[in-house]
């Protein structure tokens, strides 16, 4: 009895996913992953990288990093992919997304106004190099000041100190961010180009039958609710 309950757990089927310490989607992902593994009747194995130091900073800049994440986990988990061209780096496949985020307008209050609605000369922060960096060269854009921060955290602090009226922000650093604070800040989904994305789990060929397992365990956690549950912080108001 002692043998058999031993080999059993020896054989037990486990899922390994890879985590970036430095993605804000990290909780969601570690849920996610484990509700996953959950439903395929395995045990979740963690390996946790940060791309916010060391190699790991610098690697995460070339292409080639997520090929070669993908020969250390069966899933890499938190890659996001803009809504409606899910382009993916060389050498990897990609899961059904599991949670949408984007960009979004924040605003100091229970309210935030869209991004048309703003009136003209409004200070609009933004981070350097973004998305929203793109908005102000025509269109509605071109009537508001934007004012360029080095990072989202003194983009925050502007919007904070109300050098700027709104933010244009990388939502789930925003909601990480939050989540740690009193403060409140409303938010407004953009509809604007590249404002909306989705995220995934990435693969190798090498680990296809877990990229299909990953899908097929979604649909179970879609029809029993239980994944809007676990991403629910990144469901953006439009209103």
């Amino acid at each position: 009895m002692v043998m058999a309950t031993l080999t059993a757990s020896a054989s037990a089927a486990t899922t390994s996913f890879c985590i970036d310490k430095g993605n804000p989607f990290f909780n969601i992902d570690h849920a996610v992953a484990t509700a996953v593994a959950h439903a395929e009747h395995t045990s979740a194995h963690f390996t946790v990288i940060d791309t916010r130091v060391g190699a790991d900073a610098l690697n995460a800049q070339k292409g080639i990093f997520f090929a070669k994440l993908a020969t250390r986990c069966d899933l890499v988990m938190g890659f996001p992919v803009e809504t409606g061209y899910p382009t993916v780096p060389a050498g990897v496949m990609a899961t059904n997304p599991y949670a949408a985020t984007g960009f979004v307008l924040a605003a100091p209050g229970s309210t935030a106004p869209s991004f048309a609605s703003l009136a003209p000369h409004t200070k609009v922060g933004i981070t350097y190099l973004t998305v929203p960096s793109t908005y102000f060269d025509h269109g509605h854009g071109a009537t508001l000041e934007a004012h360029e921060y080095s990072t989202p955290g003194s983009l925050y602090r502007a919007l904070e100190a109300k050098d700027v009226a709104v933010a244009l922000m990388w939502q789930p650093w925003l909601v990480n961010h939050l989540a740690h604070t009193h403060a409140k800040v409303a938010q407004h989904a953009l509809s604007l180009p590249h404002a909306q994305w989705q995220i995934v789990a990435l693969y190798s060929a090498a680990h296809a039958a877990a990229g299909t397992s990953f899908d097929h365990a979604l649909q179970h956690l879609v029809a029993d609710r239980r994944l809007a549950s676990l991403v629910a912080p990144y469901r953006v108001p439009a209103k």
